[in-house]
């Protein structure tokens, strides 16, 4: 396809859905196939807004092979792909390649593009282009190994600091359960060497922000990006005494204490400063790391600092029951309407590259 059949009309599209058939992750542990399966569902949310907005859904294999996804493409004949590959091979580094085969070829795809992807998945660098921004972000340090020396032992060696060690370039709380936060050296250590072991990838420690955590839903590329009614992560029913924070368990796990007891829901008592606050510090990494078309950005609330920027998601889920499909009905977007505005977004990103190359 070229640059200008963007620009053809939307009725009637035929749109690609772009997945892999990955059942796991390439390393991790067995029950973190369960984040993995679930684009399976997103899929089928999406056919159905495609069905409804009167367009063709049309499925395509993100192969290991780059030489078969692009015939897959090719014989798919598609105007536009939905791009839900968020790993290839159980590799969520690849996810960055699909986009990158996307460009490559010319095809309008929704989301995020190979840069920001691959940024926002590499968190120590995700960090560093926030701060530079200045994004207010929690405090931390990357470990390659657990013995690696410490910027500021003093500071883990106090018993009053918690911490939170996860994964560096993992998404969907891969690696995160209420283990992982803790506190002292030999905590921070022990919990750091679990995860380089399992997940064969640097730890990433930050200083645990133990305050309200919101999750911001934003639509649009660049100026006219807007966020939506904000969601609230609601711990009241957490399980008592753990350390409140969203686990792999809250996110993937009904019969979990912690998922029951970790619902999004409205802000509770949400002054108009504080929610202007995190509006303005979400939008603001949004940019930093160049998310388009869709994202959500993660923030908690810390006593001294404000919000802070815990994670930024490019092409977060967006089945009907999703964060991000959930607040946008709150702001008065059905789920077929969220998908068409993402689709035509993409469509009109792509008219615009192939204007000014141009084309």
């Amino acid at each position: 396809m070229r640059p200008h059949e963007a620009k053809r009309a939307v009725a009637g599209l035929r749109v690609g859905i772009l997945k892999s058939r990955d059942e796991g992750l390439a390393h991790g542990e067995a029950h973190d196939a369960l984040a993995v399966q679930s684009v399976g569902e997103e899929a089928d949310g999406i056919r159905e807004a495609c069905a409804a907005n009167g367009w063709t859904p049309v499925d395509v294999e993100a192969a290991r092979d780059p030489h078969a996804t692009l015939a897959s493409l090719r014989d798919a004949r598609v105007d536009v792909v939905f791009q839900l590959a968020e790993s290839i091979g159980g590799d969520a580094r690849l996810e960055a390649a699909a986009a990158w085969m996307l460009e490559w070829a010319r095809v309008p795809f929704t989301g995020s593009g190979p840069e920001a992807i691959t940024l926002a998945l590499r968190k120590p660098l995700a960090r560093a282009v926030l701060a530079a921004a200045g994004v207010p972000i929690p405090a931390g340090i990357v470990l390659e190994s657990a013995d690696d020396p410490l910027d500021e032992p003093r500071t883990f060696a106090d018993a009053r600091a918690r911490w939170i060690v996860k994964p560096s370039r993992e998404d969907a709380s891969h690696g995160i359960a209420l283990e992982s936060v803790v506190a002292g050296e030999a905590a921070v250590r022990a919990r750091a060497a679990y995860v380089i072991r399992t997940y064969h990838q640097p730890a990433l420690i930050e200083e645990f922000v133990d305050g309200r955590e919101f999750n911001v839903g934003i639509l649009g590329t660049g100026p006219s990006a807007e966020t939506l009614p904000l969601a609230e992560i609601d711990f009241r029913g957490f399980p008592a005494g753990a350390p409140k924070l969203v686990t792999f368990k809250a996110k993937w796990d009904p019969a979990s204490a912690e998922y029951q007891g970790s619902m999004p829901a409205a802000p509770r008592e949400l002054s108009p400063e504080l929610e202007r606050s995190i509006r303005a510090r979400a939008l603001s990494a949004y940019h930093a790391i160049g998310l388009a078309g869709y994202g959500r950005v993660d923030v908690r609330v810390c006593a001294r600092r404000g919000p802070l920027v815990v994670d930024v998601n490019p092409n977060p889920d967006i089945s009907p029951d999703a964060g991000l499909a959930r607040a946008a009905a709150r702001g008065g977007i059905p789920h077929a309407e969220l998908v068409s505005r993402i689709v035509r977004e993409a469509l009109e990103r792509a008219g615009r590259a192939a204007s000014a190359a141009g084309v």
